[in-house]
């Protein structure tokens, strides 16, 4: 075995596993789907693979998670030492809701009945809170306002 020395003057061993591991990944990973979300199976086996010493492309192919996704998993094992944080999904970084803080006005603006269209939804949503929105978008508004109403009856 060959050692060598890490950024923080640690030991580490370095694994060089010659064999196949398309059988052994796949089966691991079918087994580890019934334990956990498919997200974190990928994640599990691929820190293992980077572990034995194995390349990005390689653990891409094998995983079938993408290259970004393996590059970051490495910087961070690199960086720090396991902790439970590889383990958990994080939430996406995704686009707030337009009408995030003022649905419940716009809510209540709803339930006064004077809107009969989705297009009459956008355009209030322009004249009163300065939103411009898709009807498509009051549409999905008008859904949720419509399931929190049923869940208040309920």
């Amino acid at each position: 075995m060959q050692r060598y020395k890490y950024k923080a003057a640690r030991q580490r061993i370095q694994y060089c596993y010659t064999g196949e591991f398309d059988g052994w990944v796949a089966a691991t990973m079918e087994y580890m789907d019934s334990l956990m979300p498919p997200t974190l199976s990928k994640r599990a086996a691929a820190m293992l693979l980077l572990v034995a010493g194995m390349g990005n492309e390689d653990i891409v192919a094998l995983t079938g998670m993408c290259i970004r996704s393996v590059r970051g998993l490495r910087k961070v094992m690199e960086e720090q030492e396991p902790t439970s944080e590889l383990f958990s999904i994080k939430c996406g970084s995704g686009r707030k809701k337009k009408t995030e803080g003022i649905e419940e006005q716009v809510w209540a603006e709803l339930d006064t009945g004077n809107y009969r269209t989705n297009k009459a939804v956008a355009d209030m949503l322009k004249a009163k809170f300065g939103i411009e929105t898709s009807v498509n978008l009051a549409s999905r508004l008008v859904k949720r306002w419509k399931k929190a109403r049923e869940g208040a009856e309920e």
